[in-house]
């Protein structure tokens, strides 16, 4: 049981959607459609032999049963759900960006750049590039110009996962890999960490003259505070 509650716990604060030719990704994703409404898929790997495949939908039906009493209302819809091949998978509605949040206990933010920073209190502490046509022209964007862009929608989550949104995509955080016109896909933090050691690598030479690779690590203080999550933006018109 304790092995069901995990892999519940993990597809429900995960997404993924495929129902666009177009947009046909290899993990996590969600799409925002144009009525704010957020659609939801997620594959996990599933094997029988350590879970029951009717605890889990027991599971997923008591989460989402709870959570619309709560509202006070069918915020959150289950599409369906199935395992095949060890895979399960699990779709999901949500009929807004906050119910997306709430129910995943996760950043996610749907709405304009003026709401954005005034209302809700994002502070857009990133650095942005610019896109064009699904295509970075800019990695040199400063947060002043993204702020002025306030007729902009925008997208703000903490999530590494494949997204969709319903316009062309005009400004993101650097932790962004832009994939298309309206597609996009967040970097984790893990993946960037390892980039960056990567390109800090330098050579020196020991007292032996073999050539020695060396890791260049940046230096931090430890605190013991909790590290602050890694927002990542997303601008579209």
């Amino acid at each position: 049981m304790k092995k069901v509650r995990f892999l519940c716990l993990t597809v429900l604060t995960m997404g993924l959607l495929t129902g666009c030719q177009r947009f046909s990704p290899d993990g996590t994703a969600v799409t925002i459609r144009s009525n704010g409404k957020i659609q939801s898929v997620v594959k996990e790997s599933f094997d029988k032999e350590y879970y029951s495949e009717e605890e889990l939908q027991a599971e997923i039906e008591n989460a989402v049963s709870q959570y619309n009493t709560n509202a006070g209302a069918e915020n959150v819809e289950q599409k369906g759900f199935s395992v095949e091949d060890q895979v399960a998978t699990l779709e999901i509605d949500y009929a807004t960006g906050e119910d997306y949040a709430n129910f995943n206990n996760v950043t996610f933010f749907t709405g304009d750049v003026l709401t954005a920073y005034y209302d809700a209190g994002y502070d857009f502490q990133a650095t942005f590039q610019s896109v064009e046509k699904g295509t970075v022209v800019s990695s040199a964007v400063t947060r002043e110009e993204v702020l002025n862009s306030y007729n902009y929608d925008i997208l703000i989550l903490e999530e590494p996962i494949e997204v969709k949104v319903p316009g062309n995509i005009v400004y993101a955080s650097t932790n962004v890999e832009i994939t298309g016109k309206n597609t996009a896909r967040v970097v984790s933090p893990d993946a960037e960490t390892a980039e960056t050691e990567s390109e800090t690598e330098t050579e020196s030479t020991s007292e032996s003259g073999e050539v020695q690779t060396v890791a260049l690590e940046p230096m931090t203080e430890e605190t013991g505070e909790e590290e602050s999550i890694q927002l990542a933006y997303i601008l579209y018109n």
